[in-house]
């Protein structure tokens, strides 16, 4: 996993990367719904905006 962040004035944005074995794998995770965001209750006292998609990329290349 991986998590990045842009501080923009007085708001934090963070981005986390996650890499799957298989769409399948991604679908045990969430219910079913490979697109889906999926929040834990927990996540409210830490995150101001809850994003309703995921987006999913291919990885192509990667560095040794």
């Amino acid at each position: 996993m991986i998590i990045l962040r842009r501080d923009q004035k007085d708001v934090s944005h963070f981005l986390t990367v996650t890499r799957w074995d298989s769409e399948g794998d991604i679908r045990d995770f969430t219910g079913g719904e490979a697109l889906k965001a999926k929040y834990y209750p927990e996540d409210t006292e830490f995150l101001l905006e809850f994003e309703p998609q995921v987006h999913h990329y291919t990885v192509i290349a990667q560095a040794p």
